[in-house]
């Protein structure tokens, strides 16, 4: 296997590369629980390795691919191997790093739907803006969502995840910067116009659109 190849991917049809590898850590993780008894933690990991696979499943390109699947496995592994309480940052750095890396993945979702504009096509300032808004309000509607969960969650379930109003609004502060840099870095990519699936070496130079 050359160094292309090793980087790149297309290892085999069962593990593309080192972001299946990270699939298996989510995968393996939840099996390692669910035998140990932790129920919780299994089903956590699970979840997380449902949207890796689902993404997966869609053919992202690799940057975005890569993108969804780390997030998954720091918001997995953070979760089952309490980071948040262990590391008073941690929280600051998931808040930050989620939206930013799950907001250009929900627009390219919404691309392949034709419901935005693909990052590939013909653009102009007009649409970078539109680009830029869109993929920002999605991350920030991320975070709004999941600060929904923990009050519900702490209201329902008794659990304890929310910390006062000084911590929601902190989060959101957070959750929104993380969106806007996500943004910006669509924008590059749309700029540049590399696309909404994943390429694959040496084949696809001018792929089309659709997965």
């Amino acid at each position: 296997m050359d160094t292309r190849r090793l980087l790149l991917g297309d290892w085999s049809p069962v593990v593309r590369d080192g972001i299946d590898v990270l699939r298996l850590l989510l995968l393996g993780g939840a099996l390692w629980y669910a035998l140990a008894g932790d129920g919780g933690s299994a089903a956590v990991l699970a979840v997380m390795a449902a949207v890796t696979l689902a993404a997966r499943a869609v053919n992202l390109p690799r940057v975005y691919d890569l993108s969804v699947t780390a997030a998954m496995v720091l918001q997995g592994f953070g979760e089952v191997w309490g980071l948040y309480d262990r590391f008073v940052r941690f929280d600051d750095l998931v808040h930050v790093t989620l939206p930013m890396l799950t907001a250009p993945v929900i627009y390219i979702a919404l691309a392949r739907l034709d419901v935005v504009p693909d990052p590939r096509q013909e653009t102009h300032l007009r649409h970078y803006v539109g680009i830029a808004v869109v993929t920002a309000a999605l991350g920030v509607t991320v975070g709004a969502l999941w600060e929904i969960y923990e009050w519900r969650s702490d209201a329902w379930l008794g659990t304890n995840l929310s910390e006062g109003n000084d911590d929601t609004n902190g989060d959101l502060v957070r959750d929104s910067l993380g969106a806007v840099a996500g943004a910006v870095l669509l924008v590059v990519w749309a700029r540049f116009g590399w696309g909404s699936v994943r390429r694959i070496p040496g084949v696809n130079t001018h792929e089309e659109v659709s997965a």
